[in-house]
């Protein structure tokens, strides 16, 4: 049975016993903020089992896309070491919410194991919870297990959860598949739980929650304790493919293939680097196509591990060159029927992980050369062993892998500090744990869901009126409900109905005002912290407002247009952006505001003046045509099919909202538009610029803020050539002409400095001093920079032909050293160590030739110190 066909399978059984198929969620949880990645199916319904959000259905199934490589669920370390771990993988699950439990999800899961997997049910041994005698009696007494094929295993093994710090987590019991005596350990105590072996092969766990952690680690029972499975697709393939391992199924072997022929190495030989790579090439394909793009901190910072880490395996098998992104179009070949997104993303994918490999190519060479330092710094101070920290500079800083520096360090001679290391790496993990915010959101307030619970959705009619009468529902301040706001508080309120847009997808929340007979409020945005319940930031303004009161409810009109238009003119950018640079250009985030827009799009070198202005013409010809701006909702299929583009990372439901501007473009969007093109007015490009790698932002204007922007622009233009006395068009030339002047000026000033500096009026030579016998002349120089040093250097050498130089200078704050030894003392001292030395004494470093070499400095205050400490070096280095 094929991989495919073994979801469909599961998912088709579920369906059949009353459970809703939902579709994965991403890989980036939405919902939870203590969470790195999702990494279990349940990771999505965790509300529906703590009551924190109403029950749409009781039953559930889902193929949930997860990702274990960082936070508490990590398993990076195994890949490629065990027949079994992944970072990526799928996990089949069905979920109960206060209906079935632990009977009926003992019977479900034996009866597809038999009639549906066809397994061999002789070979299925289970675990369950060490006291958990409830579980035990159903396998042995209804399913018909035998005793010595339950194990009963601690909570290491047999107690799960919560997915994060907090949440639902309970007793479970797993399935087991035995592979054998020949690939076990041979101990007679061998079984479930073996640590060992892998004889036994864990490939589905029940799991009951019955509890809700807390973050103070009390466990009261959950409101809807429930069932929550978690059933590996590969290793489920594993099995039923008679597979060693979960990389050889049928569709995780083609990518190993891919490797193969591109390394001309067998996988058979050394199959571990081959494992890693198909694991991570999966991994980072399928967080590019949920968003996530590689940066140095947070999820970003795991994407851009796991690239570096399969390119540093890569190079075992060879692989010098970009190799990864060829690997992951074969990934989107074998994934991307069951999840779309990786054909939509196909292009940004192969883009991001190639630029990202040709970083990492230009980061080894970078280590490398500190690589170098490091050891000519241990060579002069007689050190064998590399410190630990500076290998974990090389690691965090440089991304330089530990296992490429060890081999490199070893091959000089020299041994590495591991211990210092990772002491270093376990320092960071602590911090980076202290200072992950998860999702971004901050811990959600019980209040909003219970108001939710309580009072229902408010009813949005903001895409038709931006007035409404309404009702006061809800009145929150701090957390808590409260029954009033009075004149000069602030709170939150919740209307019955309301034309305000909450902000989402980039768009920015309405302002406006309340108005009501007893009291009136300005609302100075709007959010959604859930879906359905929009809340009103206000500020009482005069009377009371109280729960119940009706009010009208107003949307600044003129803010609302040039959100509108700001929005509208985003879709328009981007329809413009893939006419002009691709289709590989796809929207990576944005900013809808009154006064702007901001847009940010997966583009992978800057673009020139002159493109900018093709594309600024190309929204300005779309805006001129007037195009009917249209909008529809449609089935997400549907919409796919008709070539709407989706927001990169986001999760849609059934039914989507489609914005149509003619043939110019098609998009999944939520926000509000105009009605027309011609209505934007005109569109401005204000800036353009790179945000991370792969990334580039453009912030632009329209309409009225266009107008604000244009007429600044020409006042500043203005003041500028009344400064210069030119008119504007004449600007730019007399500007040209002032810097050229400026140059020349700064010349002259510079050889007026430098001949001062080494004629007479300064008598440098009467500073000469004797360090073991060889002459040293160490003196700070005024008002010269590294030219001007160089210059005196050169004249100093002439009068000290056997000796050291050094010279150090004050430039604006700034500090300068140039140190120069005569050919005939390099064999004793080279100035590059002296520089290396000094250099650090200034905030600074640097380096050169064994006869001349040259540093720069945070402090130049600090020169007369280090031309002060000159001697005791030199007497140092000699030694």
């Amino acid at each position: 049975m094929k991989s495919d066909e073994i979801r469909a399978c599961f998912l088709e059984f579920f369906e059949a016993r009353g459970h809703t198929i939902e579709r994965s969620d991403l890989v980036v949880p939405s919902n939870d903020p203590t969470l790195l990645f999702t990494s279990a199916g349940m990771v999505q319904f965790k509300p529906y089992y703590t009551g924190e959000a109403p029950l749409p259905y009781r039953r559930a199934a889902t193929s949930q896309k997860c990702l274990r490589a960082g936070g508490k669920a990590n398993d990076l370390d195994e890949v490629g070491k065990t027949s079994r771990h992944m970072t990526f993988f799928e996990m089949l699950g069905n979920f109960s919410f206060g209906d079935y439990f632990k009977q009926e999800a003992i019977a479900f899961a034996w009866e597809f194991c038999s009639d549906y997997a066809k397994l061999n049910l002789d070979d299925i041994w289970v675990s369950v919870y060490e006291d958990d005698d409830e579980s035990y009696a159903i396998w042995e007494k209804e399913i018909g297990i035998a005793p010595h094929k339950i194990s009963r295993l601690g909570a290491k093994d047999n107690f799960w959860g919560p997915a994060g710090d907090t949440g639902a987590c309970g007793p479970c019991s797993e399935l087991h598949i035995d592979r054998g005596e020949a690939v076990g350990c041979g101990r007679p105590e061998c079984g479930p739980g073996c640590e060992e072996c892998e004889r036994f092969l864990e490939f589905w766990n029940l799991v009951f929650p019955q509890f809700d952690q807390q973050a103070d680690g009390s466990r009261p029972p959950l409101v809807n304790r429930g069932i929550d499975t978690g059933m590996g697709l590969e290793r489920l393939a594993t099995i039923l493919q008679g597979k060693e391992t979960v990389f050889d199924v049928d569709h995780i072997f083609p990518i190993i293939q891919t490797t193969e022929g591109l390394s001309q190495k067998s996988y058979a030989d050394n199959p571990t680097p081959f494992r890693v790579i198909a694991d991570h090439a999966r991994a980072v394909s399928f967080l590019i196509a949920d968003g996530v793009l590689p940066s140095n901190e947070g999820r970003g910072y795991v994407e851009r591990r796991l690239l570096r880490r399969a390119a540093r395996f890569g190079r075992e098998l060879g692989l010098e060159k970009p190799f990864l992104h060829e690997v992951s179009d074969t990934v989107v070949e074998m994934m991307g029927r069951q999840y779309p997104e990786l054909l939509e993303k196909r292009v940004q994918i192969q883009k991001i992980i190639q630029t990202e490999e040709e970083r990492f190519a230009s980061t080894l060479v970078r280590g490398m050369d500190i690589l170098e330092e490091t050891f000519e710094t241990m060579k002069t101070q007689g050190r064998e062993t590399v410190p630990g920290e500076d290998l974990f500079r090389l690691h965090d800083t440089y991304g330089f892998p530990l296992d490429l520096a060890t081999d490199i360090s070893e091959d000089r001679g020299y041994t590495v500090d591991r211990e210092g290391f990772e002491a270093a790496m376990d320092g960071q993990r602590k911090k980076a744990r202290s200072a992950w915010t998860g999702s971004g959101e901050e811990a959600l307030s019980p209040v909003y869901r219970t108001l939710l619970e309580e009072l229902g959705a408010t009813e949005f009619v903001g895409y038709e009126e931006v007035t409404a009468d309404s009702v006061i529902r809800a009145i929150v301040r701090d957390g808590k409900s409260i029954e009033q706001l009075r004149e000069g508080e602030e709170g939150e309120i919740v209307l019955d109905t309301t034309p305000f847009y909450s902000e989402s997808g980039g768009q920015v929340g309405d302002s406006g005002v309340l108005d009501g007979v007893a009291g009136n409020a300005h609302v100075s945005g709007t959010k959604s912290y859930l879906k359905g319940l929009p809340l009103h930031h206000a500020h009482a303004t005069g009377g009371v407002l109280k729960v119940g009161d009706k009010v009208s409810a107003q949307v600044a009109d003129v803010n609302r247009l040039s959100i509108m238009n700001h929005h509208t003119a985003t879709h328009l950018l981007q329809a413009a952006l893939q006419e002009t640079l691709g289709d590989h250009v796809h929207q990576a985030g944005s900013l809808v505001a009154p006064d702007r827009l901001r847009f940010d799009f997966t583009h992978f070198e800057s673009i020139g003046p002159e493109r900018l202005q093709d594309i600024e013409r190309l929204v300005n010809q779309y805006i001129r045509t007037d195009t009917t701006v249209t909008i529809e909702e449609r089935s997400l299929d549907e919409a796919r099919a008709a070539g709407a583009m989706a927001l990169f990372g986001e999760k849609y439901g059934d039914v989507v909202r489609v914005v149509s501007v003619g043939d110019i473009s098609m998009e999944l969007c939520g926000g509000t538009h105009v009605s027309e093109t011609g209505v934007i007015g005109y569109f401005k490009i204000v800036s353009e610029s790179a945000i991370s790698s792969g990334v580039r932002r453009i912030e632009a204007v329209c309409g009225e803020p266009c107008v604000d922007t244009l007429q600044a622009r020409d006042r500043t233009l203005q003041g500028i050539g009344q400064v210069l006395g030119a008119p504007v068009d004449e600007i730019e030339s007399r500007v040209q002409a002032v810097l050229e002047e400026n140059k020349r000026l700064a010349r002259e000033v510079a050889k007026w400095k430098q001949a001062a500096a080494v004629g007479g009026s300064v008598d440098y030579m009467s500073s000469v001093q004797d360090v073991e016998g060889i002459k040293l002349l160490a003196v700070a120089v005024d008002g010269q920079d590294a030219s001007g040093l160089r210059v005196v250097i050169d004249s100093l050498r002439e009068k000290l032909p056997s000796g050291i130089v050094i010279l150090g200078a004050d430039t604006d704050g700034k500090a300068i050293l140039c140190v120069a030894v005569s050919k005939d003392l390099v064999g004793s001292v080279k100035a590059g160590d002296i520089v290396k030395e000094l250099a650090p004494m200034v905030g600074g470093g640097g380096g050169g030739r064994p006869d001349m070499a040259q540093a720069g400095g945070k402090h130049g205050d600090k020169v007369p110190e280090a031309i002060a400490k000159a001697g005791e070096v030199v007497k140092k280095l000699l030694g």
